[in-house]
């Protein structure tokens, strides 16, 4: 499986394979796209969307370290 780097572009379909076969990950992914799009519509303030990107990041570290 091919690394993926902030250099060069990836190819979607290898993230989508390599997310689809992590579904804890993807739902990650998807929960911090929501952030970004802000789909709850209640973040109006960048420290409270920092907080809980970070929150889902450390849930994802210890997922990853106890998995």
């Amino acid at each position: 499986m091919p690394k993926i780097s902030h250099i060069e572009p990836c190819d979607s379909r290898d993230l989508v394979a390599r997310l689809e076969a992590n579904p804890k990950i993807l739902a990650k992914v998807l929960e911090m796209l929501e952030l970004v799009e802000n789909a709850e519509g209640d973040l109006r303030r960048a420290d409270e969307a920092e907080r809980r990107v970070i929150e889902i990041l450390r849930g994802t570290g210890q997922e990853i370290l106890t998995g």
